[in-house]
C-alpha cells in the first residue's frame, strides 16, 4: 500500500471528476489556475459546523487520540501509519490511508474488528431518516440526485479500501461495510452547548481544526442521543460499484460520461495523474455557466472556465457578447442547460421561443412580471433598440423606474414604515437542549422607522450575546415590543423574515411559555403562508411588504445589478442612481440628525465616499471587517472578496462570513474580543435595514419630484 505516483486520484479529485473531468486539468494546478471554490468550501464548513460535525463523529466512534491522523499530511506518512495500526485485531482509526495503483482515499472514520471493517464518511449534511431516502422514484432505481455525490464519493472509498486490502493481505478475507454519517433530522440534543464543545482554530500549519473543550467527552457521554448518525450505504454502493444504478445504465449517462463507475475511476486517474487533460470532447452544458475555475479581474491566475469555452465560441463572443449566465429570474435552471445544449449561449441568442413574451403578466400583479424584467435585462444588457423600445416610457439610459406604479403601490404604505432584517443561523450540531440539527436560531435584528414627514431613526436592535440562552423567544419578545405600538406598514427583504418567524412560531406552539399565544398571534398578523401549491393558507393583517418585489417591479439599473436582485447590489445601483442620496449622505448626518443605536452623535458618519470617477463607494466598506475578527489572513480575505460573485463584499455575507461571526463569538475568550464582534455585527445588520431605507428615499425622491 504505497504511493506509487506524486499525483493520486483523491477523495476531492474524485468529487472534481464527477462534476466534469475537464476540471482536473485545472484543479491539479492550483498555483496556475483560479479556483472559486477553494475558500467558499472553507467558509460554509466553519459556518454550518462542519469542523465540529468531524470531531463529534470521532467520540461517537471511540477514535483514541492516537489514533487520530488528521495531522499527518503526507502520502506515504499516513499509509505508514494506518499499516502500523491496521496490525491491532480491534482499532477505530480517524483518517486511515489506503492507495490502490493511483486511487488514494483517507476514511474519515475506519473501524476494525477482526476481519470485519466499517468505513464511515463524515458529512454535516442534513439527513432526515423519517422523510429522506436515498433512492429515487423517477427514474426508479436512481440514486436521489440531492444524495448522488455524498453516496458515490463513499462507493469510491469502499472500491479503493476494497482492492487495497485485498492487494496488502492477499490470504484474508476481509468484509466491508460502507456508512455515510450525517447529521440526523429526526433527533434532538438532550444537552446545552452540544455546538460549543468545538472551538475552531488553526493549527501551526494554517489549517483549520475544531478544539474539543476538556470536558467535551465527560459531558457527550451523559448524552443519550447522537445527533450526527451513521447510515447503511453498503448495498447501494455495491450497486453503484456495479455499475447497476439507474443513472449509470440511461442511453445517456450524465454522472459519469457514459461509463460505469469503476471504468471511469480509471480513466479519470489517468489522465489526472499522468497531469493531462481530459480526452474527451468538451460539450458545454449548463453546469459550464457556473463553473469555479473563472478569474476575477486583473487575476494574475489562468482562466480555466474562459479556456473550455473557448473551444466553442470565439474569444470575442465570449468577452463581449452577455452570456446567459446572468439572467435573473424564474424557471431558468432547467432552461440554462437546455440553451446550452442547443449552442445559445448568449442573451441575444434568445427569441421569443425560448422565452414567454414580455407582454403576458402575471393576473393582478402591477409593474413588471418576471418575463418583462427578463426582457428587460436582455435589452440593456445587449443594447437592442428593438427589445428597449418596448419599455422606453420608464428607461432613462441604463435605469428603468415605473414612477407611476412605484406611485400606486407606495399609497398604499401606512407610516411610520418599519423596516427589520434578521440574522439567523441553522448548524448541524444544536445549540441547545431540544433542538434539532438545522434548527434555526434567530440571533439578531435591526430595525428602522420612517414617519410620514420622512424623519428616519434607527430606532431598535436585538442581539444575543447569552452562549446559554436559547434566543428565538426572547427574540420575537423584543420585535413584538418595538413594532406593536402602531400599525404602520412593515418591510423586509425577500423571504428570510417570514419563514424565520414561521418557524419560531411552529416553536412556540411546543413551548411551555407563558405568554405563547400572545406571540404566536402577533406573528400571524405579520406574516402569511403558502401551500405546496403556491395557494394561500393564511394573509395577517400586518403581513409584511416584500421589498424586494417592489424592486423587481419597478426598478432595474444595469451597471451595479445585472442579474442580481440581492440588496449588496440594489443598494449601490440606487446610490448611483440618485443625486439626491449623494448630496444627502455625503454629509455626515448619520449618529446625529438620523439616530443610531450603535453610532454616535459626537461622530457621525456620511455613508457616501465619492470615487475618482464620481461611483459610489459601497457603504459596508467603510465597516469593520468581519473576516478579520473570525482570524482570516488578509490574503485570504481580499481572495474571498474579489471572488464573490453573489455580494459586492466578503465581510458582509459571502460564505457566511457574519454567521461565523456570531459562531466565532460564542467561543470568545476576553472581553475586547467579545466587543469587538458584538459592534461589528450590529453595525452590519444596521446598514442591512439602513440599505432598505435607501431604497425607500430614493424611491421617495423620485415619486416626489415627477407628480
Amino acid at each position: 500500500m504505497v504511493a506509487t505516483s506524486s499525483r493520486l486520484l483523491t477523495k476531492s479529485a474524485f468529487k472534481i471528476a464527477l462534476s466534469c473531468p475537464h476540471k482536473l486539468y485545472y484543479y491539479g494546478r492550483p498555483d496556475e489556475y483560479e479556483n472559486a471554490n477553494a475558500n467558499d468550501e472553507f467558509l460554509e464548513s466553519l459556518a454550518e459546523g462542519g469542523f465540529q460535525v468531524g470531531e463529534l463523529a470521532k467520540i461517537y466512534c471511540d477514535v483514541p487520540d492516537d489514533c487520530d491522523m488528521e495531522d499527518i499530511m503526507g502520502h506515504e506518512e499516513s499509509l505508514q501509519r494506518t499499516q502500523e495500526l491496521m496490525q491491532s485485531d480491534q482499532v477505530n482509526i480517524a483518517e486511515a490511508a489506503f492507495c490502490f495503483g493511483n486511487l488514494f482515499v483517507r476514511v474519515d472514520i475506519l473501524k476494525k474488528d477482526g476481519n470485519r471493517i466499517e468505513l464511515i464518511e463524515v458529512k454535516a449534511k442534513s439527513w432526515n431518516p423519517e422523510t429522506d431516502n436515498f433512492i429515487s422514484s423517477r427514474p426508479k432505481g436512481a440514486v436521489a440526485s440531492g444524495i448522488r455525490p455524498y453516496v458515490y464519493d463513499v462507493a469510491f472509498q469502499k472500491y479503493v479500501v476494497c482492492k487495497a486490502l485485498k492487494e496488502l493481505y492477499p490470504n484474508e478475507d476481509y468484509s466491508v461495510k460502507a456508512f455515510l454519517m450525517m447529521a440526523d433530522k429526526s433527533k434532538r440534543a438532550d444537552i446545552d452547548g452540544l455546538n460549543q464543545l468545538f472551538k475552531i482554530e488553526k493549527n501551526q500549519q494554517g489549517r483549520a481544526e475544531a478544539v474539543m473543550a476538556p470536558d467535551a467527552r465527560q459531558r457527550i457521554a451523559q448524552s443519550k442521543v447522537q445527533v450526527v448518525t451513521p447510515f447503511d450505504v453498503d448495498e447501494l454502493c455495491d450497486t453503484i460499484i456495479a455499475g447497476e444504478t439507474t443513472e449509470q445504465t440511461t442511453d445517456k449517462n450524465p454522472t459519469c460520461m457514459g461509463m460505469r463507475f469503476v471504468p471511469f475511476i480509471h480513466w479519470a486517474a489517468d489522465f489526472y495523474c499522468n497531469g493531462h487533460r481530459c480526452s474527451a470532447p468538451i460539450e458545454l452544458a449548463g453546469k459550464c455557466l457556473k463553473c469555479e475555475f473563472h478569474c476575477i479581474a486583473d487575476s494574475d491566475k489562468k482562466d480555466g472556465k474562459r479556456e473550455c469555452w473557448l473551444t466553442q465560441v470565439t474569444e470575442d463572443d465570449y468577452d463581449h457578447r452577455p452570456l446567459i449566465a446572468t439572467l435573473n429570474g424564474s424557471s431558468l435552471s432547467t432552461n440554462r442547460g437546455k440553451w446550452v445544449s442547443e449552442g445559445k449561449y448568449f442573451m441575444d441568442q434568445l427569441t421569443e421561443t425560448e422565452l414567454k413574451p414580455y407582454n403576458e403578466k402575471t393576473p393582478d400583479a402591477p409593474g413588471l412580471d418576471d418575463y418583462q424584467r427578463k426582457w428587460l435585462q436582455i435589452g440593456l444588457e445587449t443594447k437592442n433598440e428593438g427589445i428597449l423600445s418596448r419599455f422606453k416610457e420608464h428607461l432613462n439610459g441604463n435605469v428603468y423606474l415605473d414612477v407611476d406604479g412605484l406611485r400606486a403601490e407606495m399609497a398604499t404604505w401606512k407610516y411610520p414604515l418599519h423596516m427589520i432584517d434578521f440574522e439567523t443561523t441553522a448548524v448541524a450540531l444544536p445549540y441547545y437542549n431540544g433542538m434539532k440539527p438545522y434548527e434555526q436560531v434567530a440571533f439578531q435584528f435591526s430595525h428602522h422607522t420612517i414617519d410620514q414627514n420622512g424623519n428616519i431613526k434607527h430606532a431598535g436592535q436585538y442581539l444575543n450575546e447569552v452562549v446559554s440562552k436559547f434566543p428565538n423567544f426572547e427574540f420575537v419578545r423584543e420585535l413584538y415590543h418595538q413594532l406593536k405600538d402602531d400599525d404602520g406598514t412593515i418591510f423586509r427583504y425577500a423571504t428570510h423574515e417570514n419563514s424565520i418567524l414561521r418557524a419560531i412560531a411552529g416553536q412556540l406552539a411546543d413551548s411551555d411559555e407563558p405568554d405563547k399565544d400572545e406571540l404566536i398571534a402577533f406573528i400571524r398578523s405579520i406574516t402569511h403562508e403558502k401551500d405546496k401549491n403556491h395557494n394561500l393558507v393564511y394573509q395577517g393583517e400586518r403581513d409584511m411588504v416584500d421589498l424586494l418585489q417592489v424592486v423587481k417591479r419597478y426598478f432595474y439599473q444595469l451597471d451595479e445589478m445585472h442579474g442580481s436582485n440581492s440588496i449588496k447590489q440594489v443598494l449601490p445601483a440606487v446610490l448611483n442612481s440618485s443625486d439626491y442620496l449623494k448630496q444627502k449622505y455625503c454629509q455626515p448626518i448619520y449618529g446625529s440628525i438620523i439616530p443610531s443605536c450603535n453610532i454616535k452623535e459626537t461622530e457621525p458618519l456620511a455613508w457616501i465616499k465619492l470615487e475618482a470617477d464620481g461611483h459610489v463607494d459601497s457603504p459596508y466598506h467603510q465597516l469593520p471587517s468581519v473576516g478579520e475578527l473570525i482570524g482570516m489572513s488578509e490574503e485570504d480575505m481580499n481572495q474571498m472578496e474579489q471572488l464573490s460573485t453573489n455580494d459586492t463584499d466578503f465581510e458582509v455575507a459571502n460564505g457566511g462570513a457574519a454567521l461565523t461571526a456570531y459562531n466565532k463569538l460564542m467561543f470568545c475568550e476576553g472581553q475586547g474580543m467579545n466587543d469587538a464582534l458584538r459592534q461589528a455585527l450590529l453595525r452590519y445588520c444596521e446598514l442591512d435595514t439602513m440599505s432598505m431605507v435607501f431604497i425607500w428615499e430614493y424611491f421617495h425622491d423620485m415619486v416626489t419630484k415627477k407628480k
